[in-house]
């Protein structure tokens, strides 16, 4: 495998952490940034991330005038989304505010609101708000939330909000649609991309949950580590009973519902009732922090983004990766 330059793991990891990447260089850029956009519209680079991707897990981006889409795994969509991710697309696209305009791209999210809305009636405004904030703002970054500056805290509550357009977005969105429309067949995997996959999609995988990929993993763990390890970002930790990919650029939490987590997840033995699962909290909050009381929901919800536990049959079960952490009773 062809050693990454560090402007093809830029883009590479933006793919993996957006799903998409942009040829338009803006003044509040990094110079690191502008570099990769320059170096990205080289043949021969393209050809480095298509391979190394193809190589890792089956498939490579796509591409339309040097902006790039990457959607797999945990980046596809269910059928809500897409409705409202094609609605956005058109609203935006025929908002004459827009065009032939260069510099200042902000448009009320309002008025994207209605068109969305109109388009996709069953879905409530609010729950539509959030798809569109979701996908365009924090995924995407093809919105940016633009607030004028110098406004009081009065004054910023009644202010109408607005979103700041990306100016690749028209490029995007034929990206998108393109993805959308052709009917790809899902590419033939090796054992070790789909192993690869996994490793993307899920928090970890473990001879227990994942029996028909353990096997090739244990038997290629060093070649796989070894391809993550190209982006210089990714570690694969091998246990004996589960493995999973650390991500150098997340710090680890010191948040309170975290915490409580671990403590909850090491409390649980074999698993108990989904419906004593509160009372569990709160016994453990008590322990572990007496002089602070977290929300059951938060500690739930941390339990499950951090693939601490996970429900069964009605059961809350403790995951294979509780053994990575422990957590202490404070004095």
């Amino acid at each position: 495998m062809t050693d990454l330059t560090s402007s093809e793991r830029l883009v590479i990891n933006q793919l993996f952490d957006h799903g998409i990447f942009t040829s338009t260089v803006t003044p509040k850029m990094t110079n690191k940034m502008t570099d990769a956009i320059k170096a990205v519209k080289r043949p021969l680079v393209q050809q480095h991330i298509n391979t190394y991707l193809k190589q890792l897990v089956g498939s490579g981006p796509d591409n339309y005038q040097n902006n790039f889409l990457f959607f797999i795994g945990s980046n596809q969509l269910d059928e809500d989304h897409v409705h409202v991710l094609l609605a956005t697309l058109k609203a935006v696209i025929n908002l004459p505010e827009l065009k032939g305009r260069d510099a200042d791209r902000a448009v009320a999210t309002q008025s994207i609101m209605r068109q969305v809305h109109s388009e996709v009636p069953n879905l409530s405004e609010k729950l539509i708000y959030k798809m569109i904030t979701d996908l365009f703002v924090t995924r995407l970054e093809l919105f940016k939330p633009d607030i004028p500056e110098n406004l009081s805290g009065e004054e910023t509550q009644e202010v109408e909000e607005y979103w700041d357009v990306s100016p690749d977005f028209n490029y995007i969105a034929q990206c998108i649609v393109n993805y959308l429309m052709a009917q790809k067949d899902t590419p033939k995997l090796t054992a070790v991309q789909r192993v690869n996959r996994a490793l993307m999609i899920k928090r970890y995988i473990s001879a227990k949950t994942d029996p028909g990929l353990w096997p090739t993993l244990v038997s290629n763990k060093n070649d796989v580590a070894e391809q993550w390890a190209q982006l210089q970002r990714f570690d694969l930790e091998c246990g004996n009973d589960y493995a999973l990919l650390l991500d150098r650029t997340h710090q680890p939490s010191s948040a309170r519902p975290f915490v409580l987590a671990i403590a909850v997840a090491h409390s649980l033995g074999a698993g108990i009732p989904a419906a004593h699962l509160n009372q569990r909290i709160k016994q453990i909050n008590h322990s572990v922090l007496p002089d602070h009381v977290v929300a059951p929901g938060l500690v739930s919800q941390a339990l499950e983004d951090n693939a601490l536990a996970y429900e069964r049959g009605g059961f809350v079960i403790p995951s294979p990766l509780v053994k990575r952490f422990s957590a202490q009773k404070t004095e």
